[in-house]
């Protein structure tokens, strides 16, 4: 049976790939900080063997931890190490390459800075691509150690946290009125969305033939739409009047919690450049169903309150 170890088990895409594997027949090894939380023990239930590891351990503990493992699946999470993302992220490959781990997808995004000509800075993509750089070049060295890649878009969960529709009521009339409030500016282009949950299938398939996927990026995206049409299913979905309100990405950038500068060069890339710039976006659909967002709206019961 093949042994893959999972990354960040415990987290959106981390649960979502440990879960596809374990379906189709993977014995996975789920490595997380807390061997106790919720998540942790939940895949226990389901077949998982849950071993302490953090992103942030010397590399001979993670070594230890990856001993015995086939392949390996990896998200390095910049919002809560930072600078240090890339760091941690080279130590873990070189760990995988060390313990003797034959194949690495690695959850990668794309180089914004490098595609821009330098305009935009989103160092949660950059370090990503650094870290991607840093495999294909161990594996063109290393031709026994494959390296594949998978880019998630913008996730559909953020329009149940981060970007929620504000309720206003007009004062005048008491009409309720929902507002969708991003900076994605309806005169450029569309963006691309996902259910992070896809992102399991879609690495469950990679792990089963490395060759095919030797090299590959598959990035996926299950809609692609304008601010205003995201409005238009959201009004659909629930049968509340939701409307659209672009935010400019220098203004976006004020906005007084962490993150919001980068945010806002993210949508500014996005605007231009897209999420994926000119990779091919439709083989993952080949792979599996992609959800898309009137989909993921009815499945996670969308509400407005």
């Amino acid at each position: 049976m093949t042994v893959v170890t999972v990354f960040g088990s415990t987290g959106s895409q981390g649960g979502s790939v440990a879960r596809a594997l374990l379906k189709d027949g993977f014995k996975v090894r789920a490595l997380t900080r807390n061997p106790e939380s919720e998540n942790a023990k939940k895949l226990q239930k389901e077949g998982a063997e849950i071993v302490k590891c953090d992103d942030a351990d010397p590399k001979e503990v993670i070594e230890k931890a990856l001993k015995g493992s086939d392949s390996v699946f990896c998200v390095t999470n910049f919002w809560a190490y930072f600078g240090k993302e890339l760091e941690y992220g080279l130590n873990i490959a070189h760990a995988a390459l060390a313990a003797g781990v034959k194949h690495f997808v690695f959850s990668g995004l794309a180089p914004c800075n490098k595609i821009s000509g330098g305009r935009y800075n989103v160092p949660h993509f950059d370090l990503k691509h650094k870290i991607e750089e840093e495999l294909r070049k161990m594996s063109k060295e290393n031709p026994s150690f494959v390296t594949s890649f998978v880019y998630a878009p913008f996730y559909m969960q953020n329009f149940k946290t981060f970007f929620a529709p504000k309720r206003t009521v007009n004062e005048a009339t008491q009409e309720v009125t929902y507002v969708l409030g991003m900076p994605l500016n309806p005169k450029m282009l569309p963006l691309d969305m996902g259910d992070i949950n896809d992102i399991g299938s879609i690495v469950a398939v990679m792990m089963k033939d490395p060759t095919k996927y030797s090299g590959k990026i598959i990035p996926f995206s299950g809609d692609c739409l304008h601010g205003e049409k995201i409005a238009e299913i959201m009004s659909k979905v629930t049968g509340k009047k939701v409307v659209y309100n672009f935010i400019e990405p220098k203004d976006f950038a004020q906005f007084d919690f962490p993150g919001a500068g980068e945010m806002a060069e993210m949508f500014s890339y996005y605007n231009e450049f897209g999420a994926f710039d000119k990779l091919d976006k439709t083989e993952a659909s080949k792979i599996t169903k992609l959800t898309n967002l009137e989909e993921f709206l009815k499945k996670t019961n969308f509400q407005l309150e």
